[in-house]
């Protein structure tokens, strides 16, 4: 697709946000007047709606004040705003400038807008034709920053039309790939399991462990750190057992372990210490390809992917990119997850998924382990429009 260089009604995209602040101060044109009174009007039903999803108050909150923010700048393109009536151009503009200068705000402003939207569809408020419907719809379900977007004409946007990250990849030793491998999460933990097989366990009739908590027992690393609330979220045992499942299914597919109709046994042991580095490696690839897919992508179908499936691929080429996200958004909305949006806890909440088997680290940025970028890019390229980029690509 050509590439249209479309300039921005904003002008310079970096202070948008501070003349949006500014306006805010000035005296109030009858325009914004009116456009306040339709919210003033419009919000009961907002708020009510929210609340029988069971949003938590602080959520909703959360949500007006999005509401708020995204009128502050869309007013300014639109003079004659119609709250019920969003002009898709419009939208999208004021989403790119946000992205342009809040990568992470602009995943709440997105998600917020989208409920509202969603409401007004609901409600049966939207004034506006059903084709700038569609074209919102899909404007506030992107993830990512598109690359060579033409205009609003598009109802529904290619996947090729997303524009993920480029993944980073540095040239690494196998010395020290080897050394990220061994002191991973998931690798401790399949050797673990593997360990405790040893020469066979016995399986239930539905071929499940019959000792299902002793081998949950064993799964004890962790790489949370200060995602920890993560925790919080589940039970020790609900953790456990998914936890477990994940790692049967990725050892029963990697040909790990044999299952038969009453026992399981170790098929292919690398735990001894004369293994074959290649062989290590090689077999941790695999796992965290099947990890990535299990927990990213699965139930997809070629070219054929949910919108919260984008949005995990967004951010893990995010954090193996040579610009990784910062961690503080990810880290308040699991201290206190009634204050944001659910979109934006549950990217959370996947992200301390990985960060749990250590597929990422989380200190002032999420990062995916320098020695496992290739992999990503691997693993993800194969379904998405990726590029590889650094010396070691």
């Amino acid at each position: 697709m050509a590439q249209k260089n479309k300039k921005s009604r904003f002008g310079n995209p970096a202070k948008a946000a501070a003349d949006a602040a500014a306006r805010g101060k000035a005296t109030a044109s009858s325009a914004d007047v009116r456009l306040e009174r339709a919210m003033e009007s419009l919000s009961p039903g907002f708020v009510a709606w929210l609340e029988s999803q069971s949003r938590p108050d602080k959520s909703i909150d959360t949500s007006l004040l999005i509401l708020d923010d995204f009128f502050d700048m869309y007013r300014m393109l639109e003079p004659q705003t119609d709250p019920t009536a969003l002009v898709p151009a419009a939208v999208q503009e004021v989403m790119e400038v946000t992205a342009h200068a809040n990568p992470l705000g602009v995943l709440t402003l997105r998600a917020g807008v989208r409920d509202y939207v969603d409401y007004l569809a609901h409600a049966k408020l939207w004034t506006g034709s059903a084709e700038d419907l569609d074209a919102v719809t899909a404007e506030l379900k992107r993830t990512g920053t598109m690359a060579g977007r033409a205009d609003v004409e598009e109802d529904f946007l290619a996947l090729e039309d997303y524009d993920f990250a480029d993944v980073y990849i540095p040239e690494l030793t196998q010395k020290e790939i080897l050394a990220t491998v061994l002191d991973t999460p998931l690798w401790k933990n399949t050797m673990a399991l593997l360990d405790w097989i040893g020469d066979g366990k016995e399986l239930t009739e539905h071929r499940t462990l019959r000792d299902f908590d002793e081998g949950a027992a064993t799964l004890t690393h962790s790489g949370l750190g200060t995602l920890g609330n993560a925790a919080d979220f589940t039970t020790p045992e609900d953790h456990d057992a998914a936890r477990l499942s994940l790692y049967w299914e990725m050892l029963d597919v990697a040909g790990l372990i044999t299952i038969n109709e009453s026992h399981v046994y170790v098929t292919k042991p690398v735990v001894d210490s004369s293994a074959d580095e290649d062989d290590i490696i090689e077999t941790m690839r695999e796992l965290i390809g099947l990890f990535i897919f299990t927990v990213t992508l699965a139930g997809s179908g070629e070219g054929d992917y949910e919108y919260w499936q984008l949005e995990m691929s967004d951010w893990l080429t995010q954090c193996s990119s040579v610009a990784p996200p910062e961690s503080a958004t990810m880290i308040q909305a699991l201290a206190d997850p009634e204050s944001v949006h659910p979109d934006l806890l549950a990217i959370a909440q996947n992200i301390a998924h990985w960060a749990d088997e250590g597929l990422v680290t989380v200190g002032e940025f999420i990062e995916v382990p320098p020695a496992f970028r290739a992999d990503v890019f691997d693993m993800l390229s194969d379904d998405l429009p990726i590029n590889a980029a650094g010396p070691g690509a």
